[in-house]
């Protein structure tokens, strides 16, 4: 419970800090387009579908990377950094899902002042699973990464797999090279296959960070 708290509160503010910073900059930036054009789309939905999931992502790596060497060397054990690592990316992806529906409501205000076009914006659920599933992807890259480079190569095409799939929902995120509509063709079980993808992430995590080697870092 310890470590969860302090997870949830070191990064929490962080966070808050980083989404606040962002959507001032998005709102500003889509006053500089009306300048010059219409607005027809959501900048929200392009930092909140296109930039959250990597800042997601790098939260989960600083996790394992970072976090978990320091509270193995106070004393913690890898079992319990993982399971608060585990519950914290639950809550942590729920919370930035919130944050950008919140983000959406303050936008919608905006736009509808200026008279602007939002476009579709996606539904809450998406956000929060693709959140969900890169910030586990981070923590299972940084986990192989930090075990071996073949480990981590290894990891990689599985870690991408996930990620491109849990994004399908998004708006903007296009399609795969190789791979048409595939929004179609997973259907009803992106859901299922969301969440699949995330304990899959999860499960590979604790596999590999029982055995990774831990160097000493300063709190």
């Amino acid at each position: 419970m310890r470590v969860f708290r302090h997870l949830a509160t070191s990064l929490a503010g962080f966070s808050a800090l980083v989404a606040a910073g962002v959507f001032v900059f998005t709102v500003a930036l889509t006053f500089a387009v009306s300048l010059f054009k219409d607005v027809v789309i959501s900048g929200w939905s392009v930092a909140a579908g296109q930039v959250g999931p990597w800042f997601v992502l790098f939260v989960g790596v600083h996790v394992i990377h970072n976090v978990l060497p320091v509270a193995v060397a106070h004393g913690r054990t890898r079992r319990e950094l993982l399971g608060a690592a585990t519950g914290f990316s639950v809550v942590f992806a729920a919370a930035m899902a919130a944050v950008a529906w919140l983000g959406f409501a303050v936008e919608g205000g905006v736009y509808a002042l200026m008279d602007w076009t939002a476009g579709d914006r996606g539904l809450p659920h998406a956000y929060f699973l693709m959140y969900l599933v890169w910030c586990a992807v981070g923590m299972l890259l940084a986990a192989a990464f930090d075990t071996s480079g073949l480990a981590g190569l290894v990891a990689l095409p599985f870690g991408i797999a996930f990620a491109v799939m849990a994004k399908v929902r998004i708006p903007g995120s296009g399609e795969l090279p190789f791979l048409r509509n595939e929004m179609s063709l997973l259907g009803a079980g992106w859901h299922v296959a969301s969440a699949v993808a995330w304990l899959l992430a999860v499960a590979a995590t604790w596999l590999i960070a029982k055995n990774m080697p831990v160097r000493s870092k300063s709190a």
